[in-house]
């Protein structure tokens, strides 16, 4: 439907009377608007029905007048995407101007665009004989309306005269060549397209469409013999290189896809068609080689396209470019500021740079309803954990924020408070740190590592009984427990009482889980207890073996060695404790113990040969 009000006022206009229909402000129901509107157009109709023939009966200079006040009124239409009221407007200038021709083609493109096609025809047929078939957008609009009517016959017509009245139209050839390939013609096609590519031999369009064609008949080899072509022809021509490099993914041969894409674009670095296939075949196949480069001129070309700025951002953090990094994503902020993902790339930004604040800030305002809720308030509770172990006046801070954020959501209370259970070990508050893991005994959360835990705390307090019950409520759920067992035996060994029982515990952990490294240290850990370096030595080894990253195991190898005065390796083994500690408790006692092992040292000719 038109718009009918603005149509109907333009008429008023030229009549000197628009005031008089103004529309009322009532409601009127949809049937009845649309009524109204029909009417209205069949009165406006009749009303330029009037006044062009008025003006036709009378002088050449009213006519005139009244012609160019349609026009511009019917143009301004056009201009404004009211292919309705620009169509309405110049057939009646059409009326008044018959012979016009450039008026019967604008006329005719506004029928086209509301759909009239038959009428269109009409008037491009008898332009195009009118101009003796020089004009080729005459001919080529033309072959359009007639293939958009299925008459493909009177289209390649069309085309032809277009390409004998014009020979080096390239769209001319273009269109007439895939006129006969749907005409199923494909012989013509082709010698249709190397005959205009002779005389326009710098175009590559030619080669292109033959290669569109070959490949529409799944001919793929000689396709890409016609792509290669046309990018020999026109090193420019971008649609032959993304054909090209699509053909070479098709057949899995990415590394030539990639060499297409990069020839072609250092000749033109700011294509935006190859850059682009350039930038997901290098994200696909995990190339990031110089994918920076890429992504950069991509993003500018296209500054709206966040999911590449984000991919941007990722790259600039793997290359330690945090800053880059951080600017990417804050644009990506100002149109997505509830993004968790890009909050979440942003606060672990700001992690790695050391700005705490601003981490804490970012990861503070992912939404509750996000799958990265739970991990940003763990970040932020390790980053407050850190803060408090260097600076004893932010532990009110981080138990604050354990204390309100566990009570206002249930899920993070557990990890929250054995958090800061960790926190106050580190610190030696083994009595806070045992209180806490008690508040969250038997949530659903909580698991049997907790409670070994809870139990080495215990430990650390000599409350073994307290200890062990933990550990025995575990064996009352499962007697096979292999890790509790292991627990209890270790745990007499540390206690240095009822060495046998401890044996007793561990072989039976030993029987149920042979290749655990934790276990198998027990077992060595029994054999340096009574004495017994050798076996010692070989458990251990074993055990280190199985978890070459454990602090504790990593220790006893070095002990075992210092006390078979091997003391080169007892030296390699710290170090290596050393290496893997988390926590300052941890090495400091790694540390005491290298001092002792250093009062002890011989020189190197004299310790004994490693025996294994």
């Amino acid at each position: 439907m038109f718009k009918n009000l603005f149509l109907i006022c333009v008429i008023a206009m030229t009549l000197n009377s628009c005031s008089s229909l103004k529309p009322e402000k009532t409601a009127i129901p949809v049937v009845q608007k649309e009524i109204v509107e029909v009417k209205n157009m069949i009165q406006a109709e009749k009303e330029m029905d009037l006044l062009t023939d008025k003006a036709l009966k009378s002088s050449p200079e009213s006519r005139d007048y009244l012609a160019t006040d349609l026009y511009i009124k019917g143009n301004d239409a056009s201009l404004r995407g009211d292919a309705g009221t620009a169509a309405f407007l110049f057939k009646y200038v059409y009326k008044l101007k018959p012979d016009d021709v450039y008026l019967k083609k604008k006329y005719a493109i506004e029928l086209i665009r509301v759909g009239k096609l038959e009428e269109s025809k009409d008037l491009l047929s008898e332009v195009f004989v009118t101009e003796k078939y020089q004009d080729e957008t005459t001919g080529l609009i033309l072959g359009g309306v007639y293939t958009a009517m299925d008459q493909s016959a009177k289209a390649l017509e069309a085309y032809e005269k277009v390409v004998k009245f014009n020979p080096k139209s390239e769209e001319g050839c273009v269109f007439l060549g895939k006129a006969y390939a749907l005409d199923e013609k494909y012989g013509k096609a082709m010698k249709l397209l190397s005959k205009c590519e002779k005389k326009m031999p710098d175009n590559g369009i030619f080669s292109y469409y033959k290669g569109k064609i070959n490949l529409s008949r799944d001919k793929r080899k000689l396709a890409m013999s016609d792509f290669r072509n046309s990018l020999k022809r026109d090193a420019g021509f971008y649609q032959a290189a993304v054909a090209l490099g699509l053909l070479y993914e098709e057949k899995d041969k990415i590394a030539r896809a990639k060499k297409t894409y990069k020839d072609f674009l250092k000749v033109n670095p700011m294509s935006y068609a190859v850059l682009t296939r350039m930038v997901q075949l290098k994200f696909a196949s995990e190339d990031y080689e110089g994918i920076i480069d890429y992504a950069e001129r991509l993003s500018s070309l296209d500054s709206n396209d966040l999911n590449l700025k984000v991919r941007l951002g990722i790259l600039y953090t793997d290359k330690k470019r945090y800053e880059d990094a951080k600017g990417i994503f804050k644009e990506v902020l100002v149109a997505m500021p509830d993004s968790d993902k890009v909050l979440y790339y942003l606060g672990s930004l700001f992690v790695q740079t050391d700005d705490y604040e601003n981490a804490i800030s970012y990861f503070n305002k992912i939404n509750a309803e996000s799958t990265l809720f739970h991990d940003s308030h763990m970040q932020m509770a390790q980053i407050l954990s850190a803060m408090a172990l260097e600076n004893s006046g932010a532990i009110d801070r981080f138990e604050k924020f354990v204390t309100e954020k566990s009570d206002k959501y249930a899920f993070l209370a557990v990890e929250l408070k054995i958090l800061l259970a960790s926190f106050h070990e580190e610190k030696k508050n083994f009595r806070k740190a045992i209180k806490l893991v008690k508040e969250v005994r038997g949530r659903k959360d909580y698991t049997e590592n907790h409670d070994y835990y809870l139990a080495s705390l215990y430990e650390k307090v000599k409350e073994y009984n307290e200890a062990k019950v933990v550990i025995l409520e575990l064996l009352e759920k499962n007697p096979n427990n292999a890790h509790a067992l292991n627990f209890l035996g270790y745990s007499l060994l540390e206690q240095n009482t009822d060495l046998e029982k401890a044996l007793a515990y561990i072989k039976r952990a030993v029987a149920l889980k042979p290749n655990d490294g934790f276990i198998r240290d027990s077992l060595g850990w029994y054999y340096y207890k009574t004495g017994d370096l050798k076996n010692a030595l070989v458990e251990i080894k074993k055990a280190h073996e199985a978890v070459k990253t454990d602090v504790v195991i990593t220790k006893h190898l070095a002990i075992i060695y210092q006390e078979l005065q091997l003391y080169e390796e007892a030296r390699k083994y710290y170090n290596e404790a050393l290496r893997n500690c988390k926590v300052q408790s941890e090495r400091d006692d790694v540390m005491k113990a290298i001092d002792e092992l250093d009062s002890l040292r011989l020189p190197a000719s004299e310790e004994p040969p490693v025996q294994d």
